[in-house]
This record gives C-alpha cells, sequence and structure tokens, in this order.
C-alpha cells in the first residue's frame, strides 16, 4: 500500500472490508487490524509525550481546511 497518512489508510481498509468477499475479506480485516494497532501505538506515543515530556504541542492538527 502507497506511504499515507494512517487516517485514510484505515478509512480505505474499512471499505475493502464492506466490499470484499471470502478470503479476501480476512486479508483485509488482517490489514485493518495491524492499521487500528498502528494508530494506536502513535495516540500512545503522543500522550506519552505530551503528559510526561511536557509537549503538548504534538496534539496540533495537521490538516487543513
Amino acid at each position: 500500500m502507497p506511504n499515507r497518512r494512517l487516517e485514510d489508510r484505515i478509512r480505505e481498509l474499512c471499505a475493502r472490508v464492506i466490499r470484499e468477499k471470502d478470503p479476501q475479506w480476512e486479508n483485509a480485516i488482517h490489514e485493518l487490524q495491524r492499521a487500528s494497532h498502528e494508530h494506536c501505538l502513535r495516540l500512545d506515543h503522543m500522550t506519552t509525550a505530551a503528559v510526561d515530556i511536557g509537549k503538548p504541542e504534538v496534539f496540533v492538527e495537521r490538516r487543513h481546511g
């Protein structure tokens, strides 16, 4: 999958899960689980930085518009 924002990848995987049939459905579910896990790890690291290191600016929204 091309390198892009994780949130976009999760949205695409959710759409794939809805439209795929067996056995592709199972592959899409596994990819979605991995992406969700990666997202959770990123949030955990951001939270740790904000709380422990005192850098709340890590939560600045990157989207424009």
